[in-house]
């Protein structure tokens, strides 16, 4: 198979958005998956093969074996040694113009282990689920989808388009869509994190963290959920927490379904998903603390404290650098509780105290403001 036939292969198997869409559950997705191949006939070809090797992986029923899934994958070899046969016959034959040939398609699909494992997770409650624990790159997925990783920080700041704020703990990643769009927001999880989540019911929020999904409207919590962790924990500070496993038989209503369902945490709860049993529990605690970093025993409540003060308090909970005139500010003080809000719409409270203004780049935030004395109104 062609080099370039053979990624774009790859790609679209192994892409949850893709087997959806190509199984007839997401039709709204038909103007999205007709722009991408446009007039590319490598692309449109490609799609047609994906789309009947998808095919011979239809199953029903929660009590497929390995051995099914390997009869499966010889069902699909088949289906692509089929393909061939019909082009083969043709006059003109567009899939040998891109080199595309039967024992090409197998090979690519025996390296695509894999894949096997992933429609085994996909199909084995009867009908489309994410494989949250290979989740792979999606298509475009450069101009759609933004990855962070925190390497070598204590915690490290991320902004949401919806405003919301991640707070990322040392060697964990976060993989979200550039801009939030369709009915609900979702992020892919490595590690461990906590989240201050914008409020909007209409539009649920989900973050996938290995084998769990946390289900929110609008709160703050944390997640534990490394790769070679036994368990996946979730411990909410405010609000409330919608949590199950991805191989839930209610799994697709719980994410239909714009009200919180499954199992719901409030504050000071804790739920853990023991990931080799996709078994979940939940504790009651003394407090939230689970990753113990800043921001998970912060309240943020502030009474006529130097603004100096303020800013070194944001700068510890979220790990990101505040840069200010502190001969301007040096009088200024805050009287304010800011909660469980995103810590840009702390800002934008802030900034509305001190008649100041903000900007937000990468790891640092400035802020420009005049002088003032001591005004600390009440929120």
């Amino acid at each position: 198979m062609h080099s370039s036939s053979s990624t774009l292969l790859q790609t679209l198997l192994t892409n949850p958005d893709f087997i959806a869409w190509a199984n007839g559950d997401r039709p709204e997705d038909d103007v999205k998956w007709n722009k991408w191949a446009g007039n590319d006939l490598e692309k449109q070809e490609t799609i047609a093969i994906a789309r009947e090797v998808l095919e011979s992986f239809q199953v029903a029923g929660p009590d497929m074996t390995d051995e099914h899934v390997t009869s499966k994958v010889s069902q699909a070899l088949n289906t692509a040694k089929r393909i061939e046969s019909e082009q083969n016959s043709r006059s003109i034959s567009p899939f040998r113009s891109l080199n595309f040939t039967v024992w090409n398609v197998a090979a690519t699909l025996v390296t695509l282990l894999g894949l096997a494992l992933a429609i085994f997770g996909i199909y084995k409650n009867g009908h489309f689920k994410l494989d949250l624990k290979n989740d792979v790159a999606k298509v475009d997925d450069a101009d759609t989808f933004t990855e962070v990783t925190n390497q070598d920080q204590a915690v490290k700041y991320v902004r949401l388009s919806d405003g919301s704020a991640i707070v990322l703990h040392k060697n964990s990643s976060i993989r979200f869509p550039k801009q939030f769009s369709g009915p609900v927001r979702e992020v892919f999880l490595t590690g461990d994190a906590f989240f201050e989540i914008t409020k909007n019911p209409e539009q649920p929020f989900f973050v996938y963290a290995n084998e769990l999904v946390a289900k929110v409207h609008g709160t703050s919590f944390s997640i534990k959920a490394g790769q070679s962790d036994s368990k996946v924990i979730v411990a909410v500070k405010t609000g409330k927490v919608s949590v199950f496993s991805k191989n839930d038989l209610k799994a697709d209503q719980y994410k239909k379904d714009k009200a919180l369902q499954a199992l719901v945490l409030t504050p000071n709860q804790q739920a853990t998903l023991e990931r080799s049993q996709f078994k979940l529990s939940r504790l009651a605690l003394s407090s939230p603390i689970l990753l113990n970093i800043p921001i998970e025993n912060q309240d943020f409540t502030f009474s006529e404290t130097p603004v100096k003060d303020v800013f070194e308090a944001l700068e510890k909970a979220y790990g990101i650098h505040i840069d200010f005139n502190r001969e301007t500010l040096a009088q200024c003080s805050i009287t304010a509780t800011l909660g469980d809000e995103p810590l840009e719409n702390k800002l934008k409270w802030i900034c509305t105290i001190l008649e100041a203004e903000y900007a937000v780049r990468e790891d640092k935030i400035t802020i420009k403001g005049n002088p003032c004395n001591n005004y600390s109104p009440e929120p």
